[in-house]
């Protein structure tokens, strides 16, 4: 799948990365390997009322008690898939973009990621480097607009639209795409969204980035 989606009506892109086309079990053991230092690393929001107790990068990278991480050539494979997914919006053909890896997430253990949006940039990608559709759940978003919380008999209509469908969200309060290994999906910023794990055997590993847009002068 490589097509624009819409989820509470905004462009959502997914695009699946060939697991041969990086250095994938080198990523996932060196994000593993910090994940046994400790299994709980938050130094973004540890103060928030809200804890987040998930295994991340955030705010932490000069953190001396776990290893910088070698992405190798996701970056550049990255940068395809974001140029693909611009292509699709119909933008002005003197466009730039850049964008940056913000974070890698790691979980095995019941956690929770506290609801969130990627500030200072225009869109964000989550690339799901090692995820199981039975034992993981995929990224939760919040819908932005107000009026499913106001919406008369909001229950009895949801019944009335297919929910295999995310073109039916709009009436939605939040939404979970299907998700499968290696898909990687861009959102627009002001999409909030969150992060619930469970136990499992297998690792829950993403990696964030941030993109952002501009006129090429």
């Amino acid at each position: 799948m490589n097509n624009i989606m819409y989820l509470f009506g905004l462009p959502i892109y997914i695009e699946k990365i060939n697991s041969e086309s990086y250095e994938k079990n080198k990523i996932i053991k060196q994000i593993e390997d910090n994940y046994k230092i400790s299994s709980k690393r938050n130094n973004w929001n540890k103060h928030s009322s809200i804890v987040t107790d998930i295994h991340h990068s955030l705010k932490d990278e000069d953190n001396e008690n776990f290893a910088a991480i070698n992405y190798y050539n996701l970056p550049e494979i990255y940068k395809k898939i974001i140029s693909n997914f611009l292509d699709k919006l119909h933008l002005k053909k003197n466009l730039n973009f850049s964008y940056h890896i913000v974070n890698y997430t790691c979980s095995k253990h019941n956690s929770f990621m506290t609801p969130h949006i990627h500030s200072n940039c225009s869109f964000s990608l989550i690339h799901y480097v090692s995820f199981d559709d039975v034992q993981h759940i995929p990224t939760i978003f919040r819908s932005p607009f107000y009026f499913c919380n106001i919406l008369p008999n909001r229950l009895q209509i949801i019944n009335l639209f297919n929910e295999n469908f995310e073109e039916n969200s709009w009436i939605h309060k939040e939404w979970a795409l299907k998700t499968k290994e290696d898909d990687v999906i861009i959102f627009p910023m002001i999409l909030e969204h969150y992060v619930r794990n469970l136990d499992s055997d297998k690792s829950r590993i993403t990696i964030s980035v941030n993109i952002n847009i501009s006129e090429r002068l």
